[in-house]
């Protein structure tokens, strides 16, 4: 892995998506480490004096290859006092500071497995992206056989569709599942994310490996339904638990 740097970075874009939720584009002022997909950052917006303590911070996922070693996406949602500030002070033009990179929620064959499920609940999709951005890029995926599985609570919160939809047409082995809690259509199913549908749709636990990001509630609940109910050992359930 990568040696974390501290990089200052200029705000590029701001999309907003509704009131908690929004999307940044971050221009880092040097080059960056290699970013390994599935690695997150720690953010500030307080000013970072290296010769002093690290400012108050928030981890979260990037959200794409950083194959340019400077450009740096996130989205992030409205959980607390600390992500409440970046929505309503971020905006284009403004600074920020940044560490990293930091995390091993990489998406790979441990265990001999060929076989995987990733389970994205709302903006957990983010370190996903970083997978689906570097798969795209190498135009093949590391294991033979990928299903996204990616919920939230409407279609247009469905940040990263297009990216989705894009690897399952491009990536052979790629496939997707959207579900919005409600109004869904075409190929968005109406309902939440539920793990023993998955299990069943996807053909049983045996050999699979399980990547969780989202929500901790959600993420603890479908850890345990895996090893407790389907017996999956806890090697083939892998969560993106920084939170």
């Amino acid at each position: 892995m990568a040696q974390p740097v501290h990089f200052k970075a200029v705000v590029d874009r701001v999309e907003q998506h509704d009131a908690d939720v929004a999307s940044f584009r971050l221009i880092s002022e040097k080059r960056l480490p290699r970013f390994t997909p599935g690695q997150f950052i720690h953010l500030t917006l307080d000013e970072y004096d290296p010769s002093g303590f690290w400012p108050e911070s928030r981890v979260f996922s990037v959200a794409n290859a950083v194959a340019d070693r400077r450009t740096l996406e996130l989205t992030i949602s409205r959980q607390g006092r600390y992500t409440r500030r970046i929505l309503d002070e971020v905006h284009a033009g403004g600074t920020v500071w940044g560490k990293g990179p930091y995390g091993e929620f990489s998406i790979d064959g441990r265990n001999g497995s060929e076989r995987a499920v990733l389970i994205a609940g709302g903006t957990g999709i983010t370190p996903f992206c970083a997978f689906m951005d570097d798969a795209l890029h190498e135009r093949v995926l590391p294991l033979k056989e990928v299903t996204l599985y990616y919920g939230a609570r409407t279609p247009e919160l469905l940040i990263y569709q297009a990216l989705a939809r894009r690897c399952a047409a491009e990536l052979p082995g790629f496939r997707m599942e959207l579900m919005a809690e409600r109004g869904g259509g075409g190929d968005v199913r109406t309902g939440r994310l539920n793990v023993e549908q998955i299990v069943r749709e996807t053909g049983g636990a045996q050999g699979m490996l399980y990547f969780l990001s989202g929500p901790m509630a959600m993420i603890k609940s479908f850890q345990r339904t895996l090893i407790e109910e389907f017996r999956a050992e806890p090697s083939q359930v892998v969560i993106d638990a920084w939170e």
